[in-house]
């Protein structure tokens, strides 16, 4: 809407006053908008919100507008420059992200990946899974499949053991094995197996029959054997 001001005007008008919402909508003060030509003073703004409820209104929510864009603006701002209240800026870059989870996915360890050359450290990769939703899927998709990976590794240490190596080969397995069990408990940690007692006379019956299987209790020989399908 076009509208015109006079020097010196001093009185309200429905014009005058929403050309002034307007511009502090558009960000501009107060005390900024009484310096320019034809605008009323701060006492005369607040004086015209006492006696004209609709402008007081309009005025109000030019403010909190206005105020609700600098916070936006502010917090673009941060995230591209990296200024802001000493909180962690953001860096995330997508293709960064999924280099980063198709290794980990393969299963290299994150400590290892922030090493290599333009890769960001583990802290700000951790800053990024909080403050990306899509990062952060993508990253917990690759720790699930990090375990595959990992138990593959598994038996190829125990395939390549040899009785030279074997105490070497048995650390790298336990270690392996320990990591592949925290990533997929439901799939590679201990069970339990409850089993009912055979049948008995009531007075003979014990109870239950408690097996526990570790997956830490299988050695590498007999996951050899059991990938020849030895008994």
């Amino acid at each position: 809407m076009s509208f015109e001001v006079v020097a010196g005007v001093t009185s309200f008008t429905p014009e005058l006053g929403e050309a002034v919402c307007l511009r502090v909508a558009a960000g501009v003060s107060l005390r900024a908008l009484a310096r320019e030509p034809g605008m009323p003073c701060r006492k005369s703004l607040q004086t015209w919100a006492g006696a004209h409820p609709e402008f007081g209104a309009a005025l109000r929510a030019a403010q909190r507008a206005a105020r609700l864009a600098a916070r936006l603006r502010d917090r673009a701002r941060r995230q591209v420059v990296g200024v802001g209240r000493g909180r962690a800026v953001s860096t995330y870059r997508r293709e960064i992200g999924e280099a980063i989870c198709e290794r980990i996915a393969g299963g290299e360890s994150l400590i290892g990946i922030a090493r290599d050359p333009g890769m960001p450290r583990a802290a700000r990769v951790y800053d990024w899974i909080q403050q990306h939703p899509e990062f952060e899927e993508m990253y917990v998709l690759a720790r699930q499949r990090q375990a595959e990976s990992l138990f593959d590794e598994a038996l190829e240490v125990t395939r390549g053991a040899t009785p030279a190596t074997v105490w070497a080969d048995r650390l790298h397995f336990d270690g392996i094995r320990w990591a592949t069990a925290r990533l997929a408990p439901k799939k590679y940690c201990e069970k339990v197996m409850v089993v009912e007692a055979m049948k008995a006379p009531a007075e003979a019956q014990g109870g239950l029959t408690v097996i526990v299987k570790r997956y830490c209790d299988v050695t590498p020989e007999e996951y050899a054997r059991a990938e020849e399908g030895e008994p």
